[in-house]
């Protein structure tokens, strides 16, 4: 079962830095689109509950597997240790920021497809916009997806697997919905701190699967 204070704690702390360096330039493009709008406040939301829709539906998709590895006892307790493996992994990539975590967040899917959804969207405004690139952000490639998606594989109840990622979208709701105000208003040193605490959550998150996993192998 998951622990979702901790899921919760890691995505909420990890939108104040990690998720503006990475879906801030969606933002900016989605509210230059937009800009003239009347209810660019409205759009944003859409924006966001449209990615946040992309999230849950990977979550699904992860928790069908998690679902399918809970049937074997064995293949379980190797899933949670090498999703625990994985995790420590990942978050000493994201607070090192060398060339693992730029492997891990590699952009031939975004330069393929991704690019294309964002061309077709510029071609709308208002509510069509907001859920075209709303929905192409949720697959942005990013470690901190990663993270929660492996904690969405890790999940014994499909319901569980879509849960976690709803919890890592709507956490990250106030920091994104509000961007171009919070980012001016932390400092570089509050955005570093927030990222480290729940790069280090990650680590710990990784270690207890882990050992969860080589316990019961």
């Amino acid at each position: 079962m998951a622990d979702f204070s901790a899921i919760f704690s890691v995505a909420f702390l990890s939108s104040f830095g990690h998720c503006y360096s990475m879906c801030g330039g969606f933002n900016l493009a989605f509210i230059q689109l937009n800009l003239k709008a009347k209810n660019l406040f409205l759009l944003s939301l859409f924006y966001h509950l449209s990615r946040i829709f992309a999230y849950i539906l990977l979550g699904g998709i992860f928790g069908i597997f998690g679902n399918l590895l809970a049937l074997n006892a064995k293949t379980q307790s190797l899933s949670f240790f090498v999703l625990g493996v994985f995790m420590m992994i990942l978050g000493f990539a994201l607070i090192l920021r060398g060339k693992i975590l730029a492997f891990i967040e590699n952009n031939i899917f975004f330069e393929k497809i991704l690019k294309t959804a964002v061309r077709q969207a510029r071609k709308f405004k208002g509510i069509k916009s907001a859920l075209i690139l709303g929905f192409a952000n949720g697959f942005v490639p990013c470690g901190l997806v990663y993270f929660f998606l492996a904690s969405a594989l890790s999940q014994q109840n499909f319901l569980e697997s879509i849960l976690v990622m709803a919890i890592f979208g709507v956490s990250t709701l106030p920091a994104l919905l509000f961007f171009s105000k919070l980012s001016q208003l932390l400092s570089d040193f509050l955005k570093k701190l927030f990222n480290t605490l729940s790069y280090f959550l990650i680590i710990i998150y990784g270690i207890i699967l882990a050992y969860m996993g080589f316990k019961a192998f």
